[in-house]
C-alpha cells in the first residue's frame, strides 16, 4: 500500500479494546447515557445515507450544541446567538433541540423523532427545569433552521456535459446525468466559501502524473483481467459498499464513549464533526464541477482522443465498482472521511478502528490508516485515479484544520486565562515565523 502521509501529525497510536462496526451499531449508548452520542446513534441507526444528509446531520448537531451550551451558562462559543433563550435541564434542551431540527429536515420520520423525544424526556422530572430546558432546545432549533431555511440545498442547477476529452460523460451501467450539481453552491457553514480549498487542477492529459495515474486504475482496476490481488478486490468491495461517512461517525461514538466525555465536550466535538462533514462535501463538489473531469472508464475507453500518445484505449474496459454519478476531481467519500478522521485524532489520537460492510470485515492500526486504505480501494474499483483520491485527502485535511481553529464550538476562556494567552500570542508568533521556514510539504502535512 502506498503511504500518502510522509509526516504523521497525530498523538501516538493507542490501543483500545472498543472498535467501531459501521454497519452495524455502534456500542450501543443507552438512553440514559450521553444524550448528544444517543441522538447521534438513533440518527445513524434509523437514517440511510442519502445526497443531502449533512444538511439535517449538521443542523441538529448544531442546534444540540447550543441548546446544551445556553442551558449550562455558555461556557463555549456558540454558532448562533439566541438572545434570552438559556437555562433548563441540559437533557430536555439537547432531546428537544434534536427532535425539532429533525422533524422539520426528515419529516417522513416524524413518529421516530416523536419516540425519541418522549424516551428523553421521560427520563427528566416534571417541572420548571425541564419546561426551561425545552424552551432553550426549541428555541435553538428554530433558530438554526432560520438560518439554513435558504442555503441552497437542492435548487436547480444546470448542468451540460462538454463532450470534450478530458471532460465528464455518463458512465455505465445506467449512464446517469450527474447528480447534484447544487451541493457546489449551498452555503457553508464555518469555511468562507466553497472554493477557500480547492486543489490546483488535475495532472495535464498529456503528461507523465496522469499518465502513470491511468495506467495504475486501467491495470488494478478493471472487472475482468485485473492486477488485483484477492485482498484488494475485498477492501475495494469493502469500501464501495461503505457509501457515505456512517462509518466514520460510528468511530467516533465508540471513541467519545470510551473516553467518557461530558455533554458539553460531546457536543462541541460532534457538532463539529458533522459541519466539518458539511464543508467538505461542498468543497469537494465544488471543485468536482469546476475541473468537470472524466471519470476512469470514460478515460479509458476514449484514451485515443486525450492527445496522450502514451495512453492505450480499451473501448470494453468496465471498473469493478459503479462509478457515481457526477465528475471526479476531487474524491468527496475521501474528502468527508479525511475531515472526520482529522478532527477524530486531533481529540483521541490514533486508535484501533474496525468496520463491516458487504459480509466483509476490515481492521486497522487507526482510523487514518483506514482512510490510506479507503483512497487506495478507489483505484482497485476502478472509479477513481490516485490523483482524485489525494486531492479530496487535502481538502478533507484543510478543513479539518480550519473547523477545530474556528471560535463556534470552543470552550470560552476563564478570565485568569487571559493574561497568559496574552502573554503567548508572542510565542505563537514566533511558531509562526518558523514554520514559514520549513519545507512546505512538511507544513502542509501538519496543517
Amino acid at each position: 500500500m502506498t503511504a500518502f502521509h510522509s509526516v504523521r501529525c497525530f498523538a501516538p497510536f493507542v490501543a483500545v479494546a472498543s472498535l467501531a462496526l459501521a454497519g452495524t451499531p455502534a456500542a450501543a449508548v443507552d438512553p440514559d447515557g450521553d444524550p448528544i452520542l444517543w441522538w447521534n446513534q438513533v440518527f445513524l441507526d434509523t437514517l440511510p445515507f442519502q445526497t443531502n444528509f449533512q444538511r439535517p446531520s449538521a443542523s441538529f448537531n448544531t442546534a444540540m450544541h447550543d441548546a446544551v451550551n445556553a442551558a449550562l451558562g455558555r461556557p463555549n462559543y456558540a454558532y448562533l446567538k439566541v438572545p434570552g433563550a438559556a437555562g433548563g435541564d441540559v437533557r430536555a434542551a439537547a432531546a428537544q433541540a434534536a427532535h425539532d431540527t429533525l422533524l422539520a429536515l426528515r419529516p417522513a420520520q416524524a413518529a421516530l423523532w416523536s419516540s425519541s423525544l418522549a424516551t428523553q424526556l421521560a427520563l427528566v422530572p416534571d417541572g420548571p427545569s425541564k419546561d426551561l430546558g425545552r424552551a432553550t432546545g426549541a428555541s435553538h432549533a428554530a433558530a438554526v433552521l432560520a438560518l439554513r431555511a435558504n442555503d441552497g440545498t437542492g435548487l436547480p442547477t444546470p448542468y451540460t456535459p462538454s463532450g470534450l476529452p478530458g471532460r465528464w460523460a455518463p458512465t455505465p451501467p445506467a449512464f446517469a446525468p450527474a447528480a447534484n450539481p447544487w451541493l457546489a453552491d449551498v452555503t457553508p457553514w464555518l469555511t468562507t466559501g466553497n472554493d477557500q480549498f480547492r486543489p490546483g487542477p488535475p495532472p495535464a492529459l498529456d503528461s507523465a502524473e496522469y499518465t502513470a495515474a491511468f495506467d495504475e486504475v486501467k491495470a488494478l482496476g478493471a472487472a475482468i483481467g485485473s492486477m488485483r490481488t484477492a485482498d484488494q478486490t475485498n477492501a475495494a468491495k469493502f469500501w464501495s459498499a461503505a457509501t457515505g461517512p456512517a462509518i466514520f461517525f460510528y468511530n467516533g461514538i465508540n471513541l467519545a464513549e470510551a473516553a467518557g466525555l461530558s455533554t458539553i465536550e460531546n457536543a462541541a466535538l460532534f457538532a463539529r464533526l458533522h459541519v466539518a462533514y458539511a464543508d467538505a462535501e461542498y468543497q469537494t463538489f465544488n471543485s468536482v464541477f469546476h475541473y468537470d473531469h472524466w471519470r476512469p472508464v470514460t478515460a479509458i475507453r476514449a484514451a485515443d482522443t486525450d492527445g496522450n500518445p502514451a495512453t492505450v484505449a480499451d473501448p470494453t474496459w468496465t471498473s469493478l465498482a459503479v462509478a457515481p454519478p457526477f465528475p471526479s476531481y476531487a474524491a468527496p467519500s475521501i474528502a468527508i472521511g479525511s475531515a472526520i478522521t482529522n478532527i477524530l485524532e486531533a481529540k483521541f489520537g490514533q486508535q484501533t478502528f474496525c468496520g463491516t460492510y458487504a459480509m466483509l470485515t476490515r481492521c486497522f492500526a487507526s482510523a487514518s490508516d483506514a482512510l490510506a486504505e479507503s483512497l487506495e480501494s478507489r483505484i482497485w474499483g476502478g472509479t477513481w485515479f490516485r490523483f482524485d483520491g489525494e486531492a479530496g485527502l487535502g481538502i478533507g485535511e484543510d478543513i479539518a484544520a480550519w473547523t477545530l481553529a474556528q471560535k463556534p464550538f470552543g470552550a470560552i476562556p476563564e478570565p485568569a486565562t487571559w493574561a497568559m494567552m496574552i502573554a503567548g500570542f508572542g510565542l505563537v508568533g514566533g511558531v509562526a515565523r518558523r514554520r514559514q521556514r520549513e519545507p512546505k510539504a512538511l507544513r502542509q502535512a501538519c496543517a
